[in-house]
């Protein structure tokens, strides 16, 4: 591992061991941030965590390489000829994982244990925390696709703790997942 690897991760777990619970969005921000500078210095993909990185940091995403993941996730879950609610009803059985932030949770659990980091953000306290103040970061923050069945995705907040996954259709149609966090 090179030294400048090296160095991200330690300042990493320095920030984690002075940071035991996430309380405010900066927290979050900075752990995306230095997360995306260890991945770019190469290793595993972590693609879900890759692309959280990049919403945090855009106030819009409409690159095809950042949008081919949500593609690949939603893509054959989407019916033209059926209803916003339909289409809406499929997303979330096929694509819970996603919605809840699970995936994510999956993959930050990796990235802990592949650089040994300490593992304070993983538990249930402190993740319920850093998935809302990571849904704050990036609602409102629309993603526009290339001509796919989606034409673009925004988290909305709709209450004190009711996120929304809202997506608009190439067709109209408008499927919400809600969420409450």
């Amino acid at each position: 591992m090179d030294a400048h690897k090296t160095r991200l991760i330690n300042g990493l777990k320095s920030f984690l061991n002075s940071h035991q619970i996430f309380n405010e969005e900066y927290e979050v921000l900075y752990l995306m941030v230095q997360i995306r500078k260890i991945l770019e210095c190469g290793g595993n993909s972590y693609k879900t965590l890759r692309f959280y990185s990049n919403w945090v940091l855009h106030s819009e995403l409409n690159r095809e390489t950042t949008t081919k993941l949500l593609v690949e996730i939603f893509g054959a879950g989407i019916d033209r000829k059926k209803s916003g609610r339909d289409n809406a009803r499929n997303l979330i059985s096929t694509n819970s994982s996603f919605f809840t932030l699970n995936t994510f949770k999956d993959e930050l659990k990796k990235f802990v244990g592949e650089y040994n980091l300490p593992g304070n953000i993983l538990n249930n306290a402190n993740w319920k925390n850093i998935r809302r103040l990571l849904l704050e970061l990036i609602k409102d923050c629309q993603i526009s696709f290339v001509p796919t069945e989606i034409s673009n995705l925004k988290v909305t907040k709709d209450g004190n703790r009711l996120f929304s996954y809202r997506f608009t259709l190439i067709n109209g149609r408008k499927p919400v997942i809600k969420l409450k966090i």
